[in-house]
């Protein structure tokens, strides 16, 4: 690079960690050049001590068996990061600065013996001024880390409540490090985010903001401030030359920096925006901000940019509640999950890892991912692969069902830092949607007061008057939304807002008004996946059901010995706090297993069947539901949770169901009171037009009655076919065994799935045993298997031991007589072969 531009020299290299009990024990040498580091352990930069441990076997997998109990040690010391470095032979620059992007959480930073900078959050970037205290050969930088378990013992919780433990309330850390109902317990330590020498001449881009002002017929309004910090004593004249680059033109401008912020207005003609991939094109536009000091170029900044404009209806036309995201001045269905840290050792996520579960989400047909407040502020890589592959990202900030310090003068300084670093890190990405105030705080509260007596809230100074005012300031293109669910008279209301229902799984009792005392009901009724039919929330932003993971996930992480159903290792694989409903969703739904098999297809049958059945409700309701965010997208680490993907990126059949069942066109049922319909639900933004062909059979393939519908339905609409009255239905139907028998719906179209309806729960049905006839193709790169059956299949399983195999279809139902055509491929291009793939129905025996 130019030696009269900034340079960002990046830390990654020649790090090293030790453990001390005390601070005291740590010696003075360690801030000299060449000490002698010996029993030090080399260390990634990013990354966490626990990564590095493990690197050097120093411990056991904490993943494996119950290794991780025997981490617990690593939380309770001191520990030390040090690396030496040399400064650079161009000494030409007006300031330079170290930066640490993430420190994991309590630390202080040492240049060459002092003090230069002390963290107390994870979520803010901590800056050491070097000017003028840089050597040309030997500069040390030590980072010490504290434990934040011997900090948070110091501090009076006795005035909060909170949901899985105290200890985080005072710290300003990711939540879920303390363990949760689907991880287990890791407090992480270290610099987990990237670390960078910053040498500075006379000017520099701190940050820069994109957005959208409006879109017209043949234009659309952008702005641009880029901040800038100056160095050289303001000697210099400043200009930003700004580029915004398409696909086949360049839009090119120069602006004065006047008071530190370089702004721009302009109007770009016939745009190409940026969309939801499933409603068109995520165009990205490249924004190149050039800093020039009396016309010389001193610092650049490239990024992405999209321009849209994302706003959510809180009113339809008539004024009634809606929660609909309208992206482009078009609404659009929101279909997704909820998105937990991509793994326990947050420091060492790759960015590989980010775009894989993605690129999943999106094959998967979902267009928005919550980013959940229990976690973590994402890195880049999240946002970077969101908004490139076209999906929108619902932005909690990080506090979790607790309350929080907020009379605290510290503490609100701490965290006002904290908004406004995260605010200007995110807020140029198109994907974000929507900033959320925290999960379930104020939901949990609402209960909460009703038998403590202390009617405060410790947050709401946060979460009502500090967010609000940082982004009226910092950001008014998008909805500020106080917490997750929030709406109505009870935050959790499903009158209006956003809505977490609790009810499935949990037994959680709906409708409660605010300040009224919890009530549940965890029978087989109580937590059933049917009781989504009495939703009726506007957008269901969390919502979900627990299941098994796949077998290899378990045989990698589990004693062979102790791989069995009913074992006490199987068992510590799930962190729920209630497991036992697990049984108790199985005995109402598929029956209760007798061995691992039939635990990981009853488990798995029970969240894909629930999950299916919730949002095809929601979405039957459009537009009086506009929203449907699953709990939970992925795995932090092997264990058995909510997710529809595990930790190695096994898909689970929840997810395979989801690719169907968020599908831009959906053919349901509803049941009510008897009656049965079938609904068709368009999302796309033309009007679907189909020959829908209804069928009752039995298992053998036999027909009692078929009749073809015809089909349209409006753009973004959702309207039913044909509905059946209780009374007509065993004279259209005929008289029939309801264990045996189903109704199919098929479309003529290919890119319509068809869909069953089943009269009797899993567990009653009377399916005679299938025979399956299976082959397999090898072709370049992948295999196609071909699979028929002599009598109806149910759950029809393709499973395959090696990462990131995916298959075209899964966890499907195949008729006899039928034929259908799946086809296996590795994402990273690993060998498969057709003996590593086995087929098998719930009611038929493995193939190979």
């Amino acid at each position: 690079m130019a030696s009269h531009q900034t340079q960002y020299i990046k830390l990654q290299e020649r790090w090293k960690i030790k453990a001390f009990d005390r601070a005291e024990d740590i010696p003075d040498a360690v801030h000299e050049a060449g000490f002698e580091a010996s029993g030090w352990l080399e260390a990634a930069v990013p990354g966490d001590v626990h990564s590095t441990l493990l690197a050097h076997g120093i411990i056991e997998d904490p993943f494996y068996s119950t290794n991780d109990q025997a981490c617990r040690w690593i939380e309770r010391k001191i520990w030390v990061y040090r690396m030496e470095f040399d400064a650079p032979e161009s000494r030409n620059f007006s300031s330079a600065r170290l930066r640490f992007e993430g420190l994991d959480t309590l630390a202080e930073v040492f240049v060459n013996g002092q003090s230069a900078a002390v963290c107390e959050n994870m979520f803010v970037p901590a800056v050491a001024e070097l000017t003028g205290k840089l050597k040309d050969r030997g500069n040390v930088v030590v980072v010490r880390f504290d434990s934040v378990v011997a900090y948070a013992e110091k501090q009076d919780v006795s005035r909060f409540w909170s949901k899985v433990n105290y200890e985080r309330i005072w710290l300003r850390k990711c939540a879920c490090n303390f363990s949760w109902d689907w991880s287990p317990r890791v407090v992480t330590v270290g610099v987990w985010k990237d670390a960078w020498l910053q040498l500075i001449r006379k000017a520099k881009i701190e940050n820069l903001f994109f957005r959208t002002l409006s879109i017209g017929p043949s234009g659309a309004e952008v702005a641009v401030d880029a901040e800038v910090g100056r160095f050289d004593g303001g000697e210099s004249r400043l200009t930003a030359e700004i580029l915004l680059k398409g696909r086949d033109r360049t839009d090119r401008y120069e602006v004065e920096v006047v008071d530190g912020r370089a702004t721009l207005r302009f109007r770009v003609d016939e745009p190409e925006l940026w969309w939801t991939f499933d409603h068109g094109n995520p165009f990205l536009y490249e924004l190149d901000v050039r800093l020039k000091a009396d016309g010389r170029i001193v610092d650049t900044a490239v990024e992405d940019a999209g321009i849209r404009t994302i706003e959510v209806a809180l009113r339809s036309e008539t004024g009634g509640p809606r929660f609909t995201f309208v992206l482009n001045g078009k609404p659009i269905y929101a279909k997704g999950a909820n998105w937990i840290p991509a793994h326990n050792f947050i420091g060492a996520i790759r960015d590989e890892r980010y775009a894989d579960l993605i690129s999943l989400s999106r094959e998967a047909n979902m267009n928005m991912l919550r980013v959940w407040g229990g976690g973590i502020y994402e890195k880049a890589a999240f946002y970077r692969e969101c908004s490139r592959q076209g999906l929108l990202v619902w932005q909690d900030f990080m506090f979790s069902c607790s309350e929080v310090p907020d009379y605290d003068a510290g503490f609100m300084a701490n965290v006002r830092e904290e908004i406004v670093a995260n605010v200007k890190m995110l807020r140029s990405y198109p994907c974000i949607a929507i900033w959320a105030g925290n999960n379930e705080n104020q939901a949990i509260h609402s209960e909460k007061m009703y038998y403590r007596g202390d009617y405060r809230f410790y947050g709401e100074k946060i979460f009502h008057e500090l967010i609000p005012e940082l982004l009226g300031t910092l950001d008014t293109t998008r909805l500020y939304w106080p917490s997750s669910p929030w709406g109505g008279n009870d935050a959790n209301s499903f009158d209006e807002g956003d809505t977490h229902n609790w009810a499935v799984w949990a037994g959680d009792v709906y409708p409660r008004k605010y300040g009224e005392p919890s009530k549940m009901d965890v029978s087989p009724y109580g937590i059933s996946y049917r009781r989504y039919a009495e939703d009726t929330s506007k957008f269901s932003s969390e919502f979900g059901i627990h299941g098994s993971t796949v077998k290899e996930t378990l045989r990698r992480n589990i004693p062979a010995s102790e791989l069995y159903y009913g074992n006490f290792e199987l068992d510590y694989r799930n962190k729920d706090y209630e497991p036992e409903k697990a049984d108790l969703t199985m005995a109402g739904y598929s029956g209760l297993p007798t061995d691992l098999d039939q635990y990981i297809d009853f488990s798995m049958l029970c969240q894909a069947e629930g999950l299916k059945f919730g949002v095809e409700h929601f979405r039957r309701r459009k537009p009086e539901n506009s929203g449907s965010l699953i709990w939970q997208l992925n795995d932090c680490w092997p264990g058995i949770s909510w997710s529809l993907i595990d930790y190695y990126l096994f898909p689970k059949a929840s997810y395979y169901y989801a690719r169907r069942f968020y599908q831009p066109i959906l053919l349901s049922f509803k049941e009510e009171e008897g009656r049965i319909s079938v609904w068709a639900t368009n999302d796309s933004y033309e009007a679907y037009e189909d020959t829908v062909t209804l069928s009752v059979q039995n298992c053998f393939g036999n027909a009692t009655y078929e009749c073809a519908y015809p089909v349209r339905v409006e753009p973004n609409g959702s309207k039913s076919i044909v509905e059946f009255a209780p009374a007509e239905i065993e004279w259209r139907f005929g008289v029939i065994d309801k264990r045996s028998h189903f109704i199919a719906i098929r479309s003529a179209r290919d890119d319509v799935y068809d869909n069953h309806f089943f009269f009797a729960e899993q567990k009653q049905l009377r399916f005679a045993p299938c025979r399956l006839q299976v082959t397999m193709r090898e072709r370049p790169g992948e295999i196609e298997i071909s699979v028929a059956t002599d009598r109806f299949a149910r759950f029809v399983k393709l499973e395959c031991g090696i990462d990131h195999t995916m298959f075209s279809d899964n966890y499907f139902n195949l008729a006899p007589g039928e034929k259908k055509t799946i086809v296996a491929s590795n994402r990273k291009g690993t060998p498969v072969a057709p003996s590593d793939i086995r087929v098998s129905a719930l009611n038929g025996s493995k193939v190979r």
